[in-house]
């Protein structure tokens, strides 16, 4: 649960869709907007408190 005066965004990219659930999951917990990496502006980050960033891994 969010602090009212903390501003946080996730931003993720997803190859298969399983980051995706998971930056949702995450954003929802702390009632922040998530977008994926392509869609983000740079005012999107100003005066952000936290950013959380997913990526798809490849082995």
């Amino acid at each position: 649960m969010r602090s009212d005066s903390m501003k946080a965004l996730v931003v993720y990219d997803s190859a298969f869709g399983n980051t995706e659930k998971i930056a949702k999951i995450i954003g929802e917990s702390l009632d922040s907007p998530v977008k994926r990496a392509v869609d983000v502006k740079a005012e999107d980050l100003q005066a952000l408190d936290v950013l959380i960033v997913g990526s798809p891994t490849q082995a």
